[in-house]
């Protein structure tokens, strides 16, 4: 090609043709300039697709993690809800207590435990660390990091505030309080199996402030962290939608699955039996991409019926349902056990202790309950 328009220039130079060699050859430059910016528009539509096909994976990734979060978030509001619950019926029933000794008994009712708080922030942060975000609209962008703000407040909240309430409890522990008592067999049964031994006579009233204050104050971490909580449980959902709606909504079932905690409240609420909230969990496809009816989650479900309702058999239900949806947990036989011992089914609740640790040697709590229970390390 190259020889065939020299070719043309040499043969316009030799015939004197001057005028119309130099129209051709500014013809010739005006090609070249036309197929360089060519090249350089397709190298855009590539580089533009590259870009589009980076920014669609990370619209995916971000999906899976909002969804994720929005699950979790719920999990954590589960646990808040029933402390929160289960402080309320403490509080008043204060007035109701005759003396410091009834306080700390009833303070095992109490769950000392708190949510863990937990956010996917995996692709947030590529994003941030690789440069990337400047790939993401700008609208996105600013609620996406938004969102990383207020997770990253919310889960230094809950931090602070749990250490502060064991560093505060702590001081009723080093005068012999034990919030461990009550796996032991229900609040009812601690007097007599352990008051004595712990000598707690000569400080029941410092004990019993103590274990007041520290609640309120674990309570209103909490309730705080809730409220943060469904802040950032709003903003999530609003951040799905967007991307949702940019990646031309292929989620259109995505509700079922984010609102899966919601459906089992609100089975909850219209006063269904916990025999047909099971069936409820039975009847959905392990199989489907979008199942997503964790083991922690039927886990929270017992607590909330063990703690909040007070229905016992029910959590005794809910935990066996876990055992049997994931075996090879050693979590969900800790969680049956215990509740067995809450029943007053020692012996039976000692067996579930034991088949957790065969599951998993390093559960602290089943082998400090199993050796406050007396069993002998040799036989756990």
């Amino acid at each position: 090609m190259i020889k065939f328009f020299r070719k043309i220039r040499r043969n316009l130079l030799s015939e004197g043709k001057t005028r119309k060699y130099f129209k051709y050859a500014i013809g010739e430059i005006v090609l070249v300039v036309i197929g360089i910016l060519i090249a350089l528009q397709i190298n855009n539509w590539n580089e533009n697709r590259k870009s589009d096909n980076i920014l669609k994976n990370y619209y995916n990734q971000i999906l899976k993690d909002l969804a994720k979060d929005y699950n979790l978030i719920n999990e954590d509001s589960y646990v808040f809800q029933s402390n929160i619950a289960l402080h309320k019926e403490f509080v008043e029933n204060l007035p109701s207590f005759e003396s410091p000794e009834a306080i700390i008994i009833n303070s095992f009712k109490l769950n000392y435990t708190t949510a863990y708080v937990r956010f996917n922030a995996n692709t947030i942060e590529t994003l941030q660390s690789t440069g990337d975000i400047k790939l993401i609209p700008t609208e996105i962008r600013n609620k996406l990091i938004e969102l990383k703000n207020s997770q990253d407040i919310a889960y230094k909240a809950r931090s602070d505030n749990y250490d502060n309430f064991l560093k505060e409890l702590s001081k009723a522990t080093a005068l012999g309080y034990n919030p461990n008592l009550l796996p032991l067999g229900g609040a009812s049964k601690v007097p007599n199996q352990l008051f004595k031994d712990l000598n707690l006579e000569n400080h029941y009233s410092d004990i019993a402030l103590i274990v007041i204050s520290s609640y309120f104050a674990k309570d209103l971490g909490e309730r705080e962290t809730l409220r943060q909580l469904n802040s950032i449980l709003e903003n999530v959902n609003s951040l799905f939608n967007i991307i949702n709606e940019e990646m031309g909504t292929p989620y259109k079932d995505i509700e079922r699955v984010f609102n899966e905690y919601k459906t089992f409240n609100l089975l909850i609420s219209q006063g269904k039996t916990v025999d047909e909230i099971i069936a409820v969990i039975k009847a959905q496809d392990r199989k489907d991409p979008e199942y997503n009816i964790s083991e922690r989650y039927i886990n929270v479900l017992g607590y909330y019926y063990l703690n909040t309702l007070k229905q016992k058999d029910d959590a005794l239900k809910v935990f066996k349902l876990n055992i049997e949806m994931y075996p090879e947990s050693w979590n969900t036989y800790d969680s049956y056990a215990e509740c067995l011992l809450r029943m007053g089914d020692i012996e039976k609740g000692i067996t579930f202790y034991k088949k957790s640790l065969e599951l998993n040697p390093e559960n602290a709590n089943a082998v400090k309950v199993l050796s406050e229970l007396k069993v002998e390390p040799k036989k756990l």
